[in-house]
């Protein structure tokens, strides 16, 4: 039986992710690797060990969103690929490509009884493009290579490579990068014949955004985004509408579409998220599709063109000679941005550091340059931040999309500034994301990155709260452990700064410094919120009064 925990195979690995160019890897050593974790400190790939196996997970699929490559996840089997299982679905739903090199559950009869013994492929096929299994030594090489490449081909997503057994296993699909230029050029003879076309970028359009930034000033068309599309055209642009689904102005987005006579998506899945839940109005008689993933094509919004082709292979048949300008222009687009970019429900928004949350996150915007990347946790900071923060790079704005993890931040913004090394990176994080994951600060400080960690200190899990305050009027199984921050940052090694001096004063100093900075913000109930609580309570109070009436009443007011 070939032996994956020698000497050989380390060695064999260390050399595959190298040839691949592998920036990073991300894991915990354990019984079966740690051979392999001694060759990698030997190599060129840069090896993260952080605090658990789902803070690697994250971090490994958050550096291959940035960079543009696979990030390496490394695990024991049993344990270490469970804990790992919610960042690796993150990847799937983020179309993050990563490679995940675990050891095989051992094989024969009466596996439950087996040490660490789990159906691993089974468990993870769901969530993956494709699961490797490699059993000889001369073949391992190729197959990390290979698992690399599918990972980043076609939809980027995650891979795993099972050694020492196991078939090679379809997982969900997505495609390996196959360009379908024939209709594409269909595709672009219906973008010439357009007047009042509409660009709709999602977050595989980032490698393309030179290009989508000159093909928007060559043509005069303006742009919306998914909420991971954001920063692919710069926020401040004329032609960016500005468009995010938790401002509350998607009938204004869908108003202006009545107005279009070609809406043309590139690199967006048109998922849920990306969709304001598939309440954006995209008839198929004025849609075409654009996407690296053919299994993306006519999945939920059925289009009257479509190409399976990467955004950046799209652009580069753009005719700049024959492409004419549209006929909008700054002035006509100008009604529209305003009213796309306006928020539309406040009633639950806390205060900030003393602030309202526009002002909190445009003194952030008004402190950090240009190319800043801000990475959310999933809470009611993401929400604000989304409202209020304009975003002028891609990937200015990184955060977990369809499905929407705490804990996401911390790990992913350390990997994010190992993958952009130049670029100052902010995480946002709530304090129910700090319980989950804020011990990753230690992992920042020991490997001395420069990095700003603002924590949004409200006590609760305070999304979830406001929606119970919405219905009764009352919190139920929010409250938060209280924390000290300071005497966390001071434990990892961190810089600390608390209070509005440090919302007013630090956030600038800390993305220049180079070190880790953890800064402390309050958040607290606003008149606004609090008198929304208290229409929770007179509803649950009329509720309670009327019984089964109630339901009744509520349906003949809709009526």
């Amino acid at each position: 039986m070939t032996d994956f925990a020698g000497d050989a195979a380390a060695a064999a690995i260390r050399s595959a992710l190298e040839r691949c160019n592998a920036g990073a890897a991300f894991g915990l050593p354990g019984g079966s690797n740690q051979v392999l974790f001694k060759a990698l400190r030997e190599g060129r790939t840069r090896l993260i060990v952080p605090t658990h196996e789902l803070a690697a997970a994250f971090m490994a699929g958050s550096y291959g969103r940035v960079a543009g490559r696979p990030g390496i996840l490394l695990t024991i089997r049993g344990p270490g690929f469970a804990y790992a299982l919610p960042g690796i679905a993150e990847a799937w739903q983020d179309s993050a490509p990563l490679v995940h090199i675990v050891d095989a559950p051992p094989e024969g009869p009466h596996q439950r009884h087996r040490h660490q013994a789990l159906d691993q492929a089974a468990i993870v096929r769901p969530m993956v493009k494709a699961v490797f299994g490699v059993s000889e030594l001369a073949k391992l090489g190729e197959t990390i290579c290979l698992a690399f490449e599918t990972a980043q081909g076609g939809e980027p997503g995650p891979v795993v490579v099972q050694l020492g057994g196991g078939a090679d296993e379809p997982g969900s699909g997505r495609g390996v990068g196959v360009q379908d230029t024939v209709a594409a050029r269909a595709v672009w003879a219906r973008v010439h014949r357009a007047r009042k076309p509409v660009l709709l970028l999602g977050q595989g359009c980032v490698g393309a955004a030179a290009a989508i930034c000159a093909y928007v000033e060559r043509t005069a068309t303006p742009v919306f985004t998914t909420a991971s599309g954001r920063g692919v055209l710069p926020e401040q642009s004329p032609w960016c509408l500005g468009y995010d689904s938790l401002r509350g102005s998607t009938d204004q987005l869908n108003a202006f579409l009545r107005e279009t006579d070609l809406v043309i998506a590139i690199g967006a899945r048109l998922a849920f998220n990306g969709t304001a839940g598939f309440r954006v109005t995209l008839p198929s008689e004025r849609l075409v599709h654009v996407d690296a993933s053919a299994g993306n094509l006519n999945a939920v919004y059925p289009a009257s063109s479509a190409a399976a082709i990467s955004a950046e292979a799209f652009l580069a048949m753009a005719e700049s000679g024959i492409a004419p300008r549209t006929a909008w222009t700054p002035e006509t687009l100008a009604p529209w941005r305003t009213q796309i970019r306006a928020v539309y429900s406040r009633d639950w928004e806390p205060t900030i550091a003393g602030q309202t949350p526009q002002q909190f996150f445009g003194r952030l915007r008004a402190e950090l340059p240009d190319n800043a990347l801000v990475v959310t946790d999933s809470g009611l900071h993401q929400v604000l931040a989304r409202r209020y923060f304009e975003v002028r790079q891609a990937h200015g704005l990184l955060l977990p999309a369809d499905l929407q993890s705490m804990g996401f931040a911390l790990p992913s913004a350390i990997a994010a500034k190992l993958a952009a090394p130049s670029r100052p990176v902010v995480a946002l994080v709530g304090d129910g994301g700090v319980l989950m994951s804020g011990l990753e600060l230690a992992v920042a400080v020991r490997e001395k990155l420069a990095l700003t960690v603002i924590v949004f200190n409200d006590g609760y899990l305070n999304q979830i709260r406001m929606q119970q305050l919405q219905s009764s009027g009352q919190g139920h199984g929010v409250a938060l452990p209280v924390i000290d921050f300071r005497a966390l940052a001071d434990a990892v090694g961190a810089h600390y700064a608390a209070g509005d001096s440090a919302t007013l004063e630090c956030i600038g100093p800390a993305t220049r410094s180079t070190g880790v900075t953890l800064i402390e913000v309050s958040v607290r109930d606003s008149v606004s919120v609090l008198a929304a609580a208290a229409r929770g309570r007179a509803k649950a109070v009329v509720r309670s009064a009327l019984g089964s009436r109630w339901e009744v009443l509520r349906s003949w007011l809709r009526r």
